[in-house]
């Protein structure tokens, strides 16, 4: 039946319809579904770490994972300080993603900029070095440390480990919340 226009009081069954095709479910329409943790006055003290757990659904993919801060976190500037990520199946593991220098301060301090996504993995790819978001620009590639493989959860569900290490020096900013969100692609 066509879509009822305005004042027209007629059954519209089109999205049922859709939804009975399978549409939803056999790949011509991408299901994408969400999840996020926080971690509240992340440490800011060199050698400090801490881990974000996510549950990743059964038969998807990572498509996204980022980090979001509510305040300015900052690097010393001085050269080879930083603050390393990792991504694993465990806690600490490295699983996902090898160890990574998200913020390389190469001499000169790196920002991360308050309430601006800082994309780990985009698209499913990881990033080239020194990918760039508003006013953070200095980074390792996160490309050659991601595991060919290992966005797919598989037929089972898992938990993903996120890791955060503040290498060589303390960070110049006061503590910080930082989100991490992660968006899955679902396949079946």
């Amino acid at each position: 039946m066509a879509n009822p226009m305005y004042g027209q009081n007629k059954a519209d069954d089109i999205l049922d319809n859709a939804k009975d095709s399978g549409l939803f479910t056999d790949g011509n329409c991408v299901r994408l579904s969400s999840a996020e943790s926080a971690w509240t006055n992340i440490p800011v003290a060199h050698g400090s770490t801490d881990v974000a757990a996510i549950t990743q659904p059964a038969n998807t993919v990572i498509k996204d994972l980022f980090i979001v801060s509510n305040s300015i976190i900052s690097t010393s500037g001085a050269s080879g300080d930083g603050l390393d990520m990792s991504i694993g199946t465990g806690v600490g593991g490295a699983q996902i993603m090898a160890l990574c220098e998200i913020l390389d301060d190469g001499g000169s301090a790196v920002n991360l900029q308050a309430n601006t996504p800082l994309y780990i993995i985009e698209n499913s790819h990881g990033q080239a070095a020194n990918w760039a978001a508003p006013d953070t620009a200095t980074s390792e590639a996160t490309t050659g440390k991601l595991v060919a493989g290992l966005l797919d959860s598989g037929t089972s569900s898992r938990e993903i480990h996120v890791r955060i290490d503040v290498i060589d020096a303390d960070l110049t900013s006061a503590t910080a919340d930082i989100k991490i969100g992660v968006v899955f692609q679902h396949y079946l």
